[in-house]
């Protein structure tokens, strides 16, 4: 009977715990795409008033923004300099993939920064802040719609999780 009450018992606990990492998600996605939207600033800062290389801007960024998005760019600065005859979209593309797993943004967004990435170093100067710009745009969207909708996300996925972790106890004890 021991056995039958610590069985229910992880049961539960391990579905409610379940279900409040996948209702901390968005919140998870939201921090991201807070620290790409301080990332962008300063990309448009350093653009616009310093005329700073893309190499140097890149390190600066990476050195006043948090994990996991300092990596990209710390990473993409040090492709650049590795490989100066290298298409610079590219590198930026091959960046963005290989820090996929640190991040929890979605493939939407990836595919925004992959358009934002392909302006990088090919139009002047006021085309790239207007690039920065809808790039912005997008990532502001995006929190604004996280914001409206997280608290309920998180609330369900909080209840589902634990009526989950009843309904398989029940079913299984």
């Amino acid at each position: 009977m021991m056995l039958k009450v610590m069985g229910i018992a992880l049961v539960c606990g391990a579905s409610a715990l379940l279900g409040l990492y996948y209702g901390s998600l968005e919140t998870f996605r939201a921090n991201d795409l807070n620290e790409w939207k301080k990332a962008l600033l300063i990309l448009k800062s350093e653009i616009a008033f310093s005329s700073t290389p893309l190499p140097e801007a890149m390190f600066n960024i990476s050195c006043r923004i948090k994990r996991p998005v300092d990596a990209t760019f710390l990473t993409f600065a040090e492709n650049l300099g590795k490989r100066p005859k290298t298409c610079l979209s590219d590198i930026w593309s091959q960046t963005l993939a290989n820090g996929k797993g640190d991040s929890y943004l979605v493939q939407e967004d990836y595919d925004w920064l992959n358009n934002f990435g392909r302006t990088l170093g090919y139009l002047d100067k006021s085309m790239q802040l207007n690039t920065i710009d809808l790039t912005l745009a997008y990532i502001s969207n995006q929190l604004d719609f996280l914001n409206e909708h997280s608290a309920s996300s998180r609330k369900m996925y909080r209840s589902l999780g634990i009526l989950g972790g009843l309904l398989i106890s029940v079913i299984l004890f």
